[in-house]
């Protein structure tokens, strides 16, 4: 437990049995004044146990005063040297140090995990969390967010070049290949795991099956037989603010060799029919790791005028359902 004599705030490990129902509660009310879009459920906390590397008892703190939790923070370790850490404080209690205390927190324990490079994601309009961590000596590295297509939008068939594949993954059925293109197509990309070494248990049965169903997972194959680009889809994967269930689209990732041809295009929208060829609902899109100056080449998701594909800008003003993050990192010596 830390508790120094100067702070009011007692900071000790997450105890999921006691904590869980005060952390969803103290996560909602941030989330009401900050409208991050996170997901503050006892449903999502209960899935946050299953993530490798999420130690309650070593890695996961809660701050309280006068036996009310008002902080949170987690260090969770990474392949290659990096570490991805999270700290939020009530409203009520900013701007009291407690937040450098828990930052502290997590560097220290990612310092011990042997860590080099520290991610840390914050919303681009909050202002207050990006020049915290400004202050902090972080970096933008990148960005990442959100696109809301409504269920009525239609949107034009996807096109691939002449001697590509699409294929599920289902239809692949070869842990490897599925491995190696999470790999390959998200290479270099921040916010997503890359693993250097993998288990047995891993190479028999990839944890990305946990998350996604084979047949839900799309590969894409060119001419040579080279996986070259990925996209996964999850019905009903995402709970919106008012309950209501949406389906989930993780961003389309292509090998570095295509990654500027514009496929991740014709992916998003192979994932789209693939949805709706179960079921006709709104669509979340998510990505990680776009450089800040780069587009993402997506459809305009939402728009009318949805029958030419755009490329958007993470500074578009043409969809207002988009939610975007920066990406931070500091670098341990």
């Amino acid at each position: 437990m830390v508790n120094p004599m100067s702070s009011p705030f007692s900071i000790r490990h997450y105890a999921p049995e006691n904590d869980l129902h005060p952390l969803s509660h103290l996560l909602t009310e941030i989330e009401s004044l900050d409208q991050d879009g996170e997901d503050t459920s006892e449903e999502y906390l209960l899935a946050s146990l299953q993530w490798p590397n999420y130690r309650p008892d070593q890695d996961v703190w809660v701050a309280e005063i006068e036996g009310k939790l008002v902080g949170y923070a987690v260090a969770l370790e990474q392949p290659s040297q990096r570490c991805t850490i999270y700290v939020v404080v009530h409203p009520s209690q900013r701007r009291k140090g407690l937040g450098s205390q828990l930052l502290a927190l997590t560097l220290n324990r990612a310092h011990e995990l042997g860590a080099k490079n520290i991610l840390v994601y914050a919303n681009e309009h909050n202002s207050a969390s990006n020049l915290f961590l400004k202050h902090h000596k972080f970096k933008q590295v990148g960005s990442s967010g959100a696109m809301k297509l409504k269920d009525r939008v239609e949107n034009p068939h996807p096109q691939f070049p002449k001697g590509f594949i699409l294929k599920k993954y289902s239809d692949v059925n070869e842990p490897l290949i599925l491995l190696n293109a999470l790999d390959d197509c998200y290479q270099d990309m921040w916010g997503h795991q890359h693993q250097d070494k993998r288990t047995e248990e891993e190479l028999r049965s990839p944890n990305f099956l946990k998350y996604y169903m084979p047949e839900d997972i799309l590969l894409l194959f060119d001419s040579e037989g080279e996986v070259s680009g990925i996209c996964s889809v999850k019905s009903e994967g995402k709970r919106e603010a008012d309950g209501s269930l949406v389906d989930l689209l993780d961003a389309p990732g292509v090998i570095k060799k295509y990654r500027q041809e514009g496929y991740q295009q014709p992916l998003v929208l192979a994932g789209i029919d693939h949805l709706r060829n179960k079921k006709t609902r709104p669509s979340i899109l998510e990505f990680w790791g776009i450089p800040k100056k780069r587009s993402i080449y997506i459809v305009p998701w939402g728009l009318k005028r949805s029958t030419t594909i755009l490329p958007i800008t993470r500074n578009s003003r043409e969809n207002s359902h988009r939610r975007s993050w920066l990406h931070w990192k500091k670098t341990l010596p």
